[in-house]
């Protein structure tokens, strides 16, 4: 028993110690080692996003690519008018600069984004029987992206908008 509450307490210790490693540096690291959703040169560019964690009482729109693995490749939080995703190994925080039909707590179905050299395009559907605050699922949606350099690339998705 003692000995199972020792290594409890180490796991414990360990578990904080690494906690306090958050941060944009972290974060940073974090994006760069993350897996590239494919070889070609289109997906290449994107890498899946980390599990993101929501405050209490914040909300947050999760995105997954539709394919068998399912990536998280989109997220945007309640209180913001930015979204994440990772481009080229960098977390970018894509600016959004146009919204249609609103679902509710800043997200809507039809949302536009820019950042750099990108302009990002979200079209989602939401499932209309349950309230936001109880979660929505969100069945299809295509992610549509734009470069300076004029490649454009769409990727279908599905998932959530949940609350915390």
């Amino acid at each position: 028993m003692k000995k199972i509450a020792a290594l409890a307490l180490v796991m414990c210790v360990a578990a904080c110690a690494t906690d306090g490693a958050k941060g944009p540096d972290a974060r940073a690291r974090q994006a760069a080692s993350m897996p590239r959703l494919g070889s070609d040169e289109v997906l290449s560019r994107f890498s899946a996003l980390p599990a993101q964690t929501l405050a209490e009482g914040e909300c947050g729109l999760f995105l997954w690519l539709k394919r068998e693995d399912a990536p998280l490749v989109f997220f945007q939080r309640s209180n913001s008018l930015a979204a994440e995703m990772i481009v080229d190994g960098s977390l970018r925080s894509l600016t959004r600069d146009g919204a249609e039909r609103p679902i509710g707590m800043s997200f809507f179905e039809k949302q536009n984004f820019v950042g750099d050299d990108l302009r990002v395009t979200l079209r989602i559907a939401v499932e209309s029987d349950r309230t936001l605050q109880g979660g929505l699922k969100v069945p299809s949606g295509m992610i549509s992206i734009d470069t300076m350099e004029g490649w454009s690339a769409a990727l279908p998705v599905a998932g959530a908008i949940g609350c915390k």
